[in-house]
């Protein structure tokens, strides 16, 4: 992860944030407690319900579908059609 993962995963947001660095670490996902939850995932970002979920038009909505997941499920060497927000956001209850 720490060498495929997020100088990957971080070039894709400074991209799309326009930043003039990378700001992407492990626990932006893995949350403050990475190390002592031993970087379970789904873990640190907002949860999605999936009843409901964001709205595609919405420019970060399309950018997670389009760029994100597609190169994460690369990343990590999953299927792309198996691969969903769910591996990265908890599911709200």
């Amino acid at each position: 992860m720490t060498f495929r993962v997020l100088p990957n995963m971080g070039r894709l947001f400074q991209g799309y944030r326009h930043e003039d660095a990378p700001r992407l670490t492990c626990r932006t996902c893995h949350g403050q407690d990475a190390e002592e939850v031993a970087y379970a995932m789904p873990r640190a970002l907002p949860a999605l319900d999936p009843q409901h979920m964001p709205d595609r038009s919405r420019p970060i909505v399309a950018f997670m579908m389009d760029e994100v997941t597609p190169t994460m499920a690369d990343l990590v060497g999953v299927d792309r059609a198996s691969f969903s927000c769910f591996a990265c956001h908890p599911r709200a209850r």
